[in-house]
């Protein structure tokens, strides 16, 4: 195996080794370069071609968009949000994405993409990410209909492990969070 090279950095998704979107594997070959290079993609991938991409990309061919390029990939699904051209195709073609129990969504504000911080249980947006409470607190009171009530009882089983799950965003502009909660 070559020495591990430094992870690319992705300006929509900063931590992917934090989110659980790429590990490190000292064996796993790039399906795409074919090299080990200490790190591979384990989030969603969506292509029409009959490849098995998960776990078997490498971050680098991710971020330099020659994965897409080849497997007819995208990585994130940004349909739901006015973005702009650029903006999305980075988002879906050149950025790490993450496994929700439904159907990844992109969040934006300020007119770009937001920044993925992960997903997250009631106790990690206490203890990570407590700027965050009040966008989640708002999407189960919208999303859900919840009363105020409900809305503390359904919080407290947010579950990083298990559903439902909070899932964390920031915007790169304003630096509000932003998130939304999803179950199976």
């Amino acid at each position: 195996m070559e020495q591990p090279e430094r992870l690319p950095s992705f300006r929509y998704h900063p931590d992917p080794v934090a989110t659980g979107s790429v590990r490190a594997d000292a064996d796993a070959p790039c399906l795409n370069c074919s090299r080990v290079r200490g790190y591979v993609y384990t989030g969603s991938v969506w292509t029409d071609k009959p490849f098995i991409l998960t776990d078997h990309l490498c971050p680098w061919c991710i971020a330099d968009g020659s994965a897409a390029r080849r497997f007819g990939a995208t990585f994130n699904d940004t349909g739901a949000v006015d973005l702009p051209i650029g903006v999305r195709e980075e988002i879906e073609r050149r950025t790490p994405g993450y496994t929700a129990w439904q159907q990844e969504g992109w969040l934006a504000c300020c007119g770009d993409g937001a920044a993925f911080f992960g997903p997250a249980g009631a106790r990690e947006l206490r203890e990570r990410f407590p700027e965050a409470i009040a966008a989640i607190e708002g999407c189960l009171r919208d999303e859900y209909e919840l009363s105020n009530a409900e809305l503390r009882a359904v919080f407290e089983t947010l579950d990083v492990r298990s559903e439902p799950t909070a899932y964390v965003f920031r915007c790169l502009h304003c630096a509000a969070y932003l998130g939304y909660v999803d179950r199976a």
